[in-house]
């Protein structure tokens, strides 16, 4: 059941992330044969699967794999994928034969859908699957194939379900919020595991340094060593101005390593002055330490790095494990589990559409939904000019769309619903969908869960008896099917 419902609720889940999820149902079809172990080697043309007249390459399945990892799916093995890949692949061929196709409109309403669900405007929803480092037309592209695909399981599936009120009575009786029980089991953690730790420290012994001095003679005047400092505040500007330290020790050192960028080499502590490891004992290597003084005049040093012993500590403790993944409950069934009424305001709403296409641009639509506009402004009927210019099914309606509750529809066309008082006409408002023209004809407030309860049970009903028919179907989709699948070395044919 979990299968059915996860792929029907896919393109709804939250971003980052689109990647087919298809149902991993079933372990190779049966028949198989030629199961004799393939070497890496055999896959020197590329292919990891043949499916009837198409082919599924390595590069394909790889690309999946890195999908999985990066949206937080990445548990199945490799077998796995690939027969997941193999099952999408035969679905969409039967989707071709059966003229199952997702038109523009419908990728609309479930892109503004998944923006919904996300809480986002549409326009973020392309920057959203940018940041998370899918190409947008790999994800409308992934999008429209789980679209058809989820239209292919319901057209196989809904022929042979029935669901009856009668039905419906029935699992209300025994789950009166219609939710079932296994979802509310109180959550039992796991018991500690012991685990073995390995703690790391390093422990240098020995750095390398990099070096600028500028003299101060013994018994120098103070204009000389106020020269020697600022000379050495001049090296250090230009460092830090990201010239490199080779350069500038050339430039400036006065010390005997200078033609050789300031390299002093590599010692143990103890062979270095304790001036220079006190002064770079929180130096981070790679970097360099401020300007300071000695005896015999200023240093600059830089820490090139340091080598050491590694050392290891193990121990037992005790770990809590993660808690498994808790049921996560809908807001309708939320609602459902809710005691007393749930009161839902819906409104009824009319509109009037002018898309967006190919061949009208977003301005033009603009352009035509104001012209409509004018026309209301100056007196004609909402319902005439909705019948003669809406591009919406609801146009013979008068643009009539019923009843309509929070949460349904696109967000932009919500929020302009919920500013609107009865018996009000917005200015143009634009969706995923184009530009609306929308008027509120009347509010309601009701107690819904009875409704909602009602509506999960029948839900869960069709998906407990879905499972089965989906199974078999996918199972005969196979048998019926030539497929190589070079990974495990297995030869299906067509009975």
């Amino acid at each position: 059941m979990r299968r059915l419902k996860r792929v029907r609720q896919f393109a709804f889940a939250t971003i980052p992330v689109f990647c087919l999820a298809l149902p991993i149902v079933a372990q190779a079809a049966t028949g198989t044969t030629g199961k004799t172990a393939k070497t890496q080697a055999q896959f020197g043309d590329g292919i990891a699967a043949v499916v009837n007249t198409e082919i599924i390459t390595i590069r394909e399945l790889d690309n999946r794999m890195a999908s999985l990892r990066i949206s937080g799916q990445g548990g199945s093995s490799r077998d796995q994928v690939l027969q997941s890949m193999i099952d999408e692949k035969l679905m969409k061929q039967d989707a071709e034969r059966l003229n199952v196709a997702v038109s523009d409109a419908q990728l609309d309403q479930v892109l503004a859908t998944i923006a919904q669900r996300n809480s986002i405007p549409v326009e973020r929803l392309k920057e959203e699957v940018s940041r998370s480092g899918m190409k947008w037309d790999e994800y409308l592209k992934n999008l429209r194939s789980e679209v058809m695909m989820d239209q292919l399981r319901n057209s196989i599936v809904q022929s042979r379900i029935s669901v009856t009120e009668s039905d419906v009575d029935a699992f209300l009786k025994q789950h009166p919020t219609g939710v079932l029980p296994q979802k509310e089991v109180a959550y039992i953690p796991p018991p500690p595991q012991k685990q073995v730790v390995i703690e790391r420290s390093f422990e240098p012994k020995a750095v390398a340094l990099q070096h600028i001095f500028i003299r101060v003679p013994d018994n120098a005047s103070e204009d000389v060593a106020a020269a020697a400092r600022k000379k050495a505040n001049d090296a250090m500007a230009k460092i830090r101005r990201g010239n490199s330290f080779a350069a500038v020790a050339k430039e400036y050192s006065e010390g005997p390593e200078a033609g050789d960028g300031g390299q002093l080499g590599i010692r143990l502590f103890e062979d270095w002055p304790s001036l220079f490891v006190n002064a770079t004992r929180n130096v981070a290597d790679g970097r360099t330490t401020g300007v300071f003084k000695a005896p015999n005049g200023f240093h600059i040093l830089k820490v090139l790095e340091r080598r050491g012993l590694v050392k290891e500590n193990k121990r037992v403790v005790n770990v809590q494990p993660p808690p498994p993944p808790r049921p996560q409950f809908s807001p309708m069934e939320i609602a459902a589990k809710q005691d007393g009424p749930v009161n839902v305001t819906e409104s009824n709403v009319r509109h009037i559409l002018v898309k967006k296409s190919p061949v009208v641009s977003d301005q033009q639509a603009y352009e035509r939904i104001q012209s409509l506009h004018n026309r209301l402004s100056n007196g004609e009927a909402f319902e005439d000019v909705a019948r003669k210019f809406s591009q919406d099914t609801s146009a013979p309606l008068g643009g009539d769309i019923g009843w309509i509750a929070p949460g349904v529809a696109d967000p932009e066309f919500e929020k302009a619903v919920a500013n609107l008082q009865p018996g009000q006409i917005s200015n143009p408002v634009r969706s995923a969908f184009g530009w609306h023209i929308i008027e509120v004809l009347d509010r309601r407030t009701g107690d819904k869960q009875p409704e909602i309860r009602r509506m999960l049970a029948r839900q869960t009903l069709y998906e407990q008896r879905a499972e089965p028919i989906f199974t078999d179907w996918l199972q005969q989709l196979r048998s019926q099917s030539f497929i190589d699948n070079r990974l495990s070395g297995s030869i299906s044919a067509r009975n």
